[in-house]
């Protein structure tokens, strides 16, 4: 690489724009070395490095590739040998694969890809260069010489670290938590509960509460009839619904105690909600 690239890299670096993958930096940088000590299974063997089992494609010999396939980076480093060079084919579990070939590429991506999944170093330090451009410029830039190029490797680690980053940003938000309180329940509200309940629970992480145990069995009966085990670990009783805590509290009555609940506070049957739907409507519209 010329001094002029390496001057433009260094200033991208120095800008936070640019991450140089090299041994002996700092991280993340060193991290993502494939002499660190990464370690991870891949297709049942036992990887001590990324270096350790790219050196062992070097290996036709299955025992011999398998012994430096679990070496750490640095040893590993010193297994490497040329002779695949001449035809440009390496081994994997004594199968041939054609370096200059795609499938290498897709074979040396799901062996990366294990290692993210699996090693929590690697991992951290990927997404840690969230927004820069990886280059390692110490490595070899023709792929008839070594087992990864520069281009390669970044390429691959780029990759990655996008899918997961976009894999990420989709996660569903957390649900809002409701509590609903069951104590008093008028015959005139329980229909209208029930369907309540039946609208929210795929959408809302939803609990059922009282605060007496004066009504536990027949309460349990009512949930365990309607909703069967789905609410089973679901169901809970606090003498203080200030220790809950959560978006919204649904409740039939007034009472004292339901200040201190720290969410907002529903009053099922008042003016302003009469009817489940319009609960449902509000709650959709506060989403």
């Amino acid at each position: 690489m010329n001094l002029l690239k390496l001057a433009y890299i260094k200033w991208l670096i120095w800008r936070g724009k640019a991450v140089d993958i090299w041994s002996k930096s700092v991280f993340p940088a060193n991290v993502l070395s494939n002499l660190c000590s990464n370690g991870f299974r891949f297709e049942g063997r036992i990887c001590g490095s990324m270096e350790g089992f790219l050196q062992s494609l070097k290996y036709k010999d299955i025992d011999k590739q398998r012994q430096i396939c679990s070496m750490k980076g640095k040893n590993a480093k010193k297994m490497t040998i040329n002779g695949w060079q001449t035809d440009q084919i390496v081994w994997w579990k004594g199968n041939s694969i054609d370096r200059q070939s795609s499938e290498y590429l897709i074979f040396i991506r799901k062996a990366y890809q294990s290692m993210f999944e699996q090693n929590e170093r690697f991992r951290t330090a990927l997404m840690a260069t969230r927004g820069m451009k990886l280059y390692h410029s110490k490595g070899e830039k023709n792929p008839f010489k070594t087992i990864l190029t520069e281009k390669e490797l970044c390429n691959i680690l780029t990759d990655i670290r996008e899918k997961y980053d976009k894999r990420d940003k989709q996660v569903s938000p957390t649900p809002k938590r409701i509590f609903i309180n069951l104590e008093n329940l008028e015959a005139d509200k329980m229909n209208q509960m029930i369907e309540l309940i039946n609208n929210l629970q795929p959408d809302y992480d939803l609990y059922m509460l009282y605060h007496t145990f004066s009504q536990w069995a027949e309460i349990n009966k009512w949930i365990k009839h309607h909703f069967g085990n789905r609410f089973e670990h679901r169901t809970i009783i606090v003498p203080n619904p200030s220790l809950c805590q959560g978006d919204y509290l649904i409740t039939l009555q007034e009472d004292y105690i339901y200040n201190e609940f720290k969410g907002e506070i529903i009053m099922f049957g008042n003016r302003q909600f009469s009817t489940y739907q319009k609960i449902l409507e509000y709650l959709i519209s506060n989403k």
